[in-house]
C-alpha cells in the first residue's frame, strides 16, 4: 500500500522545516569580553547568540576551557579566572534539542599575561 499524497506532503514539510530550523538556529555566536587576561584576576564576560538576525534572550550554552591550568570558568559561568600565563581556548557551544549532529560552536582564543 502506497502512502497518500497528503502523508507524503506532511512528511516532506516536517523534514524541510526541521532542516531550516537546524540551519538557521544559531547564525552568530559572539564572545563579549577581554581576550587578554591578567594572571590571578577574575574577568566577567558574556555570550551573545543570534538567530535569523535576532538576539536570543537566554541562550543555553555549554562553556569549556581547553586548558584549565591557564584559565577556568567560575561557578556561575559568567567570569573567567586567569590562573597562569599562557594561551587557551574558550569553547562555546549552543545547546539545543533540535540540533543533534552539528552543534554551533565558537572557539575563542584567550591569552593570560602577568
Amino acid at each position: 500500500m502506497r502512502p497518500g499524497r497528503s502523508a507524503i506532503r506532511l512528511t516532506l514539510a516536517v523534514v524541510i522545516g526541521a532542516a531550516a530550523l537546524a540551519c538557521g538556529f544559531a547564525d552568530v555566536i559572539t564572545y563579549v569580553g577581554d581576550t587578554i587576561l591578567r594572571r590571578d584576576s577574575t574577568v566577567p564576560f558574556r555570550v551573545v547568540v543570534e538567530a535569523g538576525g535576532d538576539q536570543l534572550p537566554a541562550p543555553r550554552v555549554r562553556l569549556t576551557s581547553s586548558d584549565t591550568s591557564i584559565f577556568e570558568l567560575t561557578a556561575g559561568q559568567d567570569s573567567l579566572w586567569a590562573k597562569r600565563n599562557g594561551t587557551a581556548t574558550l569553547i562555546i557551544q549552543v545547546e539545543s534539542s533540535i540540533l543533534t549532529d552539528s552543534v554551533p560552536t565558537l572557539a575563542q582564543s584567550l591569552k593570560v599575561l602577568p
